[in-house]
């Protein structure tokens, strides 16, 4: 209940006991008075002093109202700290009322991993972590003369003016990280929080509140890509480029809508007869303003957005519905492969999700879907149930970039898996490589033994290709014999290839 409607409340609850005692003293009066005209008096003030006191009772209660609906306004419920548009609101004030040499730090603190301490040590726990940590950054200012705020669930900020040196907060700073570190976490006694921060400074690195926050949150992003607990001072450099990654993220949102994705076919071939065997569905992201994005760039703020799972449900659909559409699947292509991120299997009906996306294919077993390592081993108990019943689906699961993560053979035999793709990096040093070409042996034994397919992706020359061929290689996929295609390229290349021995050397202009 807001405080406006508690205050009327409240002062309707004091009328109707205020009628009462109206009500009842006026007879008690009667009964102990005996003059007419002392009675009316005494009723005419009783009277007034009702009505006074009910005037003042409503003002006290609306009085009250409004000071805690402001408070609610700017103040954050947990923490009672500030919240992001006050902040905003009272640094931009500071920044108007500063003199030439005045200086303010504005600093960004970000919890890390505050999700999976509150998934595994419950929100009574979390929330205990954000007031103790919101305490700590407070005594990291000036005391009434810093602005401390919490901007998100586990984000904070801090403004200070600078009477010390530079140097003299960011040593605060570093003691905030030090003691949040060694804070007790009831239900995970092994665990040490880390903080990581980004500090921006005014005047040098923006002069208005918005900017200043941005640049902070720049120099965060960098702390973060290199690894946890880290502070990081804004760099004007970086800071380029993290604004350019801030615009991508903002654009990827409206990337499928403005129709700027498109899928691309790379054909898998036997080792051996260089047969088709299948065909591996990419997707590319063409920016209008920064041209193509690699993959790995755009694939990876997909999965921070929470959007990975609708950039699947694109990828399916419009390979299942380009390649029936032109009746490829089948004969002319057994199996088409897709990649999935491990996001797509959080959730205890990531199945029926995956089962949803797969309308329009008659026959389930010519899909394969390909997790890498390192998605897999991540949560691998979750994976294998999700596996399990993609497997009873007659869905075939390959792990891509085999050899990049750290799964061992124990885990590998219990995944229902059919399939192990050897990472590209492994592929691109033989035979040359000595290192190389036994880890590649290796794999090789390991999956022919378990009764796993192998490919080897990455493949760009003839002695690549004799090589897997002599050690007994099952597939292989790669520029020397296929370069990944539009479909309307992947149409023709189908209706004219021969399962020849290629002898074609794609050109480094072709690649993409």
């Amino acid at each position: 209940m807001s405080p406006f409607r508690t205050a009327i409340w409240r002062t309707a609850i004091y009328l109707v006991f205020g009628f009462l005692w109206i009500l009842y003293s006026d007879r008690f009066l009667e009964q102990i008075v005996d003059n007419t005209e002392t009675l009316t008096q005494m009723q005419t003030y009783k009277g007034w002093f009702f009505v006074t006191m009910t005037g003042l009772l409503f003002f006290f209660l609306m009085h009250s109202a409004l000071k805690r609906e402001r408070r609610l306004f700017e103040r954050d419920n947990l923490t009672c700290l500030l919240n992001r548009h006050v902040f905003s609101q009272e640094l931009d004030v500071w920044i108007r009322q500063s003199e030439q040499n005045d200086q303010i730090l504005v600093a960004i603190l970000n919890i890390d991993e505050f999700r999976q301490i509150n998934h595994t040590a419950g929100s009574r726990a979390g929330d205990d972590l954000l007031i103790a940590t919101s305490e700590l950054i407070a005594q990291a200012g000036n005391g009434d003369r810093s602005l401390v705020a919490r901007i998100g669930a586990d984000e904070f900020a801090i403004a200070i003016p600078l009477v010390n040196s530079f140097e003299h907060y960011i040593e605060r700073l570093r003691e905030v990280q030090r003691k949040v570190h060694d804070l007790p976490i009831d239900g995970m006694p092994e665990h040490h929080t880390l903080i990581s921060l980004g500090i921006a400074l005014y005047p040098q690195d923006a002069l208005e509140s918005k900017a200043l926050q941005t640049s902070a949150a720049i120099a965060l992003e960098e702390a973060k890509e290199i690894g946890g607990g880290q502070l990081r001072v804004y760099d004007h450099v970086f800071g380029e480029a993290v604004h350019n990654r801030l615009k991508l993220s903002h654009d990827l949102k409206a990337a499928i809508a403005n129709d700027e994705f498109h899928l691309v076919y790379q054909p898998q071939f036997d080792c051996c007869s260089l047969r088709i065997t299948g065909v591996e569905a990419l997707l590319r992201w063409t920016h209008p303003h920064f041209g193509p994005i690699r993959p790995d760039v755009f694939i990876s703020l997909a999965e921070q957005q929470g959007m990975i799972t609708a950039i699947t449900d694109y990828v399916c659909k419009q390979a299942i519905e380009e390649l029936t559409h032109n009746q490829l699947m089948g004969e002319k292509i057994p199996r088409l492969s897709i990649n999935v991120s491990a996001l797509d299997f959080e959730g205890e009906e990531c199945h029926e999700n995956f089962f949803k996306k797969l309308e329009g294919l008659s026959d389930w077993s010519q899909l394969q879907l390909e997790l890498t390592e390192t998605a897999i081993t991540k949560n691998f108990e979750k994976s294998q149930r999700a596996l399990d019943i993609l497997r009873r689906a007659k869905l075939q699961v390959s792990i891509d970039d085999f050899g990049t993560g750290y799964s061992s053979l124990s885990l590998l035999q219990r995944l229902p898996v059919h399939e192990v793709k050897i990472d590209r990096s492994f592929i691109s040093d033989i035979p040359n490589n000595e290192d190389s070409c036994n880890i590649v042996r290796t794999i090789i034994a390991m999956s022919r033994t378990m009764h796993l397919r192998v490919v080897a992706e990455g493949v760009e020359t003839n002695d690549q290709l004799a090589f897997l061929q002599a050690e007994g290689c099952d597939e292989v996929q790669g520029f020397y014999l296929a370069k990944p295609m539009p479909i309307r390229e992947l149409i023709t290349f189908c209706e004219h290839y021969t399962a020849e021995p290629q002898r074609r050397q794609q050109s480094s202009e072709t690649k993409s």
